[in-house]
């Protein structure tokens, strides 16, 4: 790597404790072009993905990569203080969304048993074992090997996931602007948490899979309840319809590019987004950097993404929308289907 990991996390230290403006510049200038060094290995492992779902004869639902939000970055070192920056295996992540559970399994065996010049560190299934907050996703950690030294001994995480475990996941990002806390890492009302979880095990009975601990003793029927007075309570479907971002003119007007640096005005309901071609890599990424460092955190969020066009973007990053009309419409069915077996009043 250009920079050891202990370089690495003492920048991250200065970021979140010093007083010194010049010093936090400092440490965002190594911080950032460390990012950008994500980028080329990012590619190359998405290309290998591709070849295996090929391979393996799996039409994915969509395969993305992005490199990790300023803010995101800051907002788990300090939920992490004993991790550090040089620690941290998600600075570059890339995603793969499936049709179903049979899907994720085979791509799940796949993976492990897939041969590259790349050390894959550890896999964690949270689709059998769901975090806390319902989170479901299966995490494969790899260490990119290569002969140049920017490169080598970087860290990069796959998530693979089904469509409806995406959907949630959207869901919860996106209503995390409504609430302003961090729904997706178990911060926040708990009402709202405790909607997100019964909806994951709702959701895992469908796709016959574990549901959480706390809702072994609960019947489906009793889980369906649960979700409809949430609904009514909290007015939850209103307020995710509420915030979506419009983007009809955006995919009309065919917008190419390789790299998509999106400004988000959560107020306005407005997306600016710059594009980039591949050589301008270093380019989109300081321009990042130069949001990140200008924007309020309530009001806008930024993000450097890789993709086909902006319809795939979409669909890759619909949180970054505030697109969660498919996960709405599932909501939408339970509580139907619970007002015609008479589960409620």
């Amino acid at each position: 790597m250009k920079y050891s990991r202990k370089q690495i996390t003492k920048a991250g230290e200065k970021l979140l404790t010093s007083k010194s403006q010049d010093e936090i510049d400092e440490a965002l200038v190594l911080i950032n072009d460390w990012r950008t060094s994500h980028l080329f290995p990012l590619v190359t492992l998405k290309n290998s993905l591709l070849r295996l779902l090929t391979k393996v004869k799996i039409e994915p639902i969509l395969v993305s990569q992005r490199l990790k939000r300023l803010t995101s970055i800051e907002y788990k070192l300090d939920m992490n203080p004993t991790m550090g920056l040089g620690g941290m295996q998600d600075i570059g992540g890339y995603r793969c969304v499936v049709k179903d559970v049979k899907d994720l399994k085979k791509l799940d065996k796949a993976l492990a048993e897939q041969r590259i010049a790349h050390k894959l560190e550890k896999i964690v299934d949270y689709a059998q074992k769901p975090k806390h907050s319902g989170y479901r996703s299966i995490h494969f950690v790899y260490k990119y090997s290569s002969k140049k030294e920017n490169y080598d001994g970087l860290k990069l995480e796959l998530q693979i996931r089904t469509k409806l475990q995406h959907n949630w996941a959207t869901a919860v990002e996106t209503a995390g602007i409504i609430t302003k806390t961090s729904l997706k890492s178990n911060q926040g009302p708990d009402e709202w948490l405790n909607f997100f979880k019964v909806v994951s095990s709702l959701f895992a009975i469908k796709e016959k899979l574990p549901v959480m601990d706390e809702h072994l003793v609960l019947s489906m029927e009793d889980l369906m309840v649960k979700v409809y007075n949430y609904c009514q309570e909290l007015n939850i479907l209103p307020k995710l319809k509420a915030i979506r971002v419009s983007t009809n003119k955006i995919e009309t007007e065919n917008i190419a590019g390789d790299y998509y640096l999106l400004n988000i005005n959560i107020i306005k309901k407005i997306v600016i987004i710059n594009t980039f071609k591949k050589n301008q890599f270093e380019i989109a990424s300081n321009e990042y950097l130069r949001l990140e460092k200008s924007i309020n955190e309530n009001e806008n969020a930024v993000v450097l993404v890789a993709a086909a066009s902006i319809k795939t973007l979409k669909k890759a990053y619909p949180s970054y929308f505030l697109d969660t009309s498919e996960f709405i419409q599932s909501i939408e069915k339970m509580n139907t289907n619970s007002q015609r077996l008479n589960l409620v009043n």
